[in-house]
């Protein structure tokens, strides 16, 4: 079975409607393999650590090749359906997997389990993820890191489900400060609920703020994410060059300012249209939605100043180009991303 794509990657993780019996879960994201992973599971078993119907096996277990086999065709001792987790996509684990695919096409082995297998960004030639796509009696589920529509469909999602709002403010100040690994998306909206109050401590609806937002991110490395881009794009190297090697002690995510990057220039590209188009500075940027945070009004309008439309659309082509380089080329990520940002300040500071 071919890998998943978008919507029908959430469907399947929701309600599984197929019987298919091995689901390899892999990608750049682990925050997002680890939920996506825990989602299919529970669709097997309540608790996870039932001693009955779940079972995780290591590459040690694995070292006997049909080991996965045997116990994908056990039998429950309570009936029905039983769990088995591998956390690893190491040789072991892909020459088991193949061992198991291989008895069920021919037939040998008749699983009683899904096998959900969480692994890191394989490669198109790596031999798990070649022996899954091709078979039918397998899905693979590709986690990349979430885009910006995706961190604000998270946010809103999971506010929701505690009965709170956001203003537009806030969420934009969410989803600029938050980056594109799920994991952590989830652990500062969890920050967030906490601040404002879960629904178990309140009564009624609840609405979070950009006050909220600054008072429990404050200190968070996606907070310091955001003011390296705003250094860059208000063309200040040396105060980025001191800010960048802070971050990387502090772990903050390259590919996570690159993402804040492109927002942030296709904000201020879509006022400059509306200045092509005959408004008024004021009166372009009272356009944009979500609006401005008033107190980052004056550095938008410096910033607005310094990127006229052609430097803004060069400058989103060269962040594209870098987003692709980081990925495919095997450059390392963070120099190849922190020589774009000091090149966009260095740009932005002539100008």
């Amino acid at each position: 079975m071919t890998a998943l794509k978008g919507r029908d990657i959430e469907n399947f993780v929701t309600r599984r409607t197929e019987n298919i019996p091995v689901a390899l879960i892999y990608g750049p994201d682990q925050g997002l393999v680890r939920e996506r992973a825990q989602k299919l599971s529970h669709q097997v078993v309540e608790d996870l650590n039932d001693p009955f119907n779940a079972i995780e096996l290591t590459d040690t277990d694995l070292s006997e090749i049909g080991k996965l086999a045997d116990e994908a065709a056990a039998l429950s001792f309570m009936g029905g359906e039983r769990l088995i987790r591998l956390r690893r996509g190491g040789d072991a684990v892909g020459k088991a997997v193949l061992f198991l695919l291989d008895g069920i096409k021919e037939g040998r082995v008749k699983p009683n389990a899904l096998v959900v297998i969480e692994a890191g960004d394989l490669k198109k030639s790596h031999a798990l993820r070649k022996a899954c796509e091709a078979s039918k009696h397998a899905v693979t589920l590709p986690c990349y890191t979430d885009n910006q529509k995706d961190v604000v469909t998270v946010i809103k999602d999971g506010l929701a489900a505690e009965g709170i709002t956001a203003t537009d403010d806030a969420l934009l100040a969410l989803a600029d400060r938050l980056g594109d690994d799920r994991g952590l998306t989830r652990t500062e909206l969890e920050k967030l609920i906490l601040y404002v109050g879960p629904q178990s401590t309140r009564k009624g609806a609840a609405k979070a703020t950009i006050d909220d937002v600054r008072a429990c991110l404050a200190d968070s490395t996606a907070d310091a994410t955001f003011d390296i881009v705003d250094l860059a794009l208000s063309g200040q190297p040396s105060k980025l060059s001191e800010a960048l090697h802070r971050a990387e002690a502090a772990g903050v995510s390259a590919m996570a300012a690159i993402r804040i990057a492109q927002g942030k220039l296709l904000r201020l590209l879509t006022v400059q249209n509306h200045i092509r188009e005959g408004d008024a500075p004021s009166a372009a940027m009272k356009k944009l939605r979500p609006p401005i945070f008033f107190a980052e009004q004056r550095r938008f309008e410096d910033q607005l100043r310094r990127w006229p439309a052609p430097a803004l659309e060069a400058g989103l082509k060269e962040l594209f180009e870098t987003d692709l380089d980081a990925k495919r080329t095997g450059m390392p990520q963070r120099e190849v991303v922190e020589r774009t940002l000091l090149r966009l300040a260095v740009g932005a500071a002539r100008r």
